[in-house]
């Protein structure tokens, strides 16, 4: 079930002789806005989560454009494994980080075959994303939540493929420096003075996610990865 808006109504039936009450619980449809970042669009992705990715990159990849660039968690761990990185973020960032919104706007050259596009996209708007994906022509992979949605089995049928952790990925949500902080009595300023005990100990993990890939030529619809609770605890 998508993270949204829940609207919660309690309503009596009556099913057979049981007299069963049934608690319905209505999901509005979450709101899109591609030029605005929500709270939900910021949870950054632990270095486990990319390590995953990373061994089924095709070879003849060199270029990787992080389009939601965010807290920089993917693109410099990608940096890391030798790709130059080309990053963009619809907000203002750091000044190797161009402003541009991946949605809205274009890009002013073609993307050569030696490009893919790698991000956690902003979660309200994973579709559009994906959408946008596909015009650019070329491998990418999204970090999204893995279901059997009708909208993910059509995807799976355009030609994507799946790379699926046998653990879920807990990710560093927008708030977890204060959540620290007043559970902890420490003082940190940013993420990255936090250590992996306690962004651990605080990090999220509220659905299963998938690295949904396109072009990557994996040679099946579904591939299992192995992620475990060391990975989890000391990698983030």
């Amino acid at each position: 079930m998508d993270i949204g808006e829940i609207v919660e109504i309690e309503r009596s039936q009556t099913i057979g002789t049981d007299g069963y009450k049934i608690r319905a619980k209505p999901v509005t449809t979450a709101r899109k806005a591609p030029d605005e970042q929500q709270i939900r669009d910021t949870f950054q992705t632990p270095n486990y989560a990319i390590d995953l990715l990373i061994p089924f990159i095709p070879k003849h990849i060199t270029h990787v454009w992080e389009c939601a660039s965010g807290g920089r968690k993917i693109s410099r761990r990608l940096i890391e494994a030798g790709y130059t990185v080309s990053e963009s973020d619809i907000q203002e960032a750091e000044p190797h980080v161009g402003k541009f919104n991946f949605i809205t706007e274009k890009l002013g050259f073609k993307l050569s075959e030696s490009w893919s596009i790698i991000t956690n996209p902003p979660f309200s708007i994973k579709d559009l994303f994906i959408s946008k994906c596909f015009d650019y022509k070329v491998p990418f992979a999204l970090l999204i939540n893995a279901d059997y949605s009708q909208w993910q089995i059509d995807l799976i049928r355009r030609g994507c493929e799946k790379i699926i952790p046998t653990s879920r990925i807990a990710y560093i949500t927008p708030h977890t420096v204060k959540r620290v902080n007043d559970a902890e009595g420490t003082d940190f300023i940013s993420i990255d003075q936090i250590p992996m005990e306690f962004l651990y100990k605080y990090s999220n993990a509220q659905f299963h996610s998938m690295w949904l890939t396109y072009g990557f030529n994996l040679g099946k619809t579904e591939t299992f990865v192995d992620l475990t609770s060391e990975q989890r605890r000391f990698n983030i």
